[in-house]
């Protein structure tokens, strides 16, 4: 039975040491492990979120300093430098809103 009818069960596998973790964070921030699940959710599917923003924002300056560098300018092959093959690598890494993910 669930605790409020705006509460829908839901179930999920995690390994040992995420549990641990899990339970240590709930128990010294003195809640349910569920409400830290459910407010991390809603965290990563927000729009404008700023834990977003600030995690791509970091990529976006590591991006710089890597294409700055002039030892990642050097090329390869392809035609391409180093540096354009490490920011392919670091934008596959970018977070996206649920609202860009639906879009595509």
């Amino acid at each position: 039975m669930t605790p409020s009818k705006k509460l829908k069960p839901f179930m999920t596998y995690i390994d040992d040491a995420d549990y641990v973790k899990l339970r240590k964070f709930a128990k010294t921030k003195k809640l349910t492990m569920a409400q830290v699940l459910r407010e991390g959710l809603s965290m990563r599917v927000a729009v404008d979120n700023p834990y977003l923003q600030g995690f791509n924002d970091g990529l976006d300056a590591s991006i710089k300093i890597i294409s700055g560098h002039h030892a990642a300018q050097m090329r390869f092959p392809s035609g391409q430098s180093f540096a354009d093959l490490m920011t392919d690598e670091i934008m596959k890494q970018r977070l996206r809103s649920e609202d860009e993910n639906l879009k595509g």
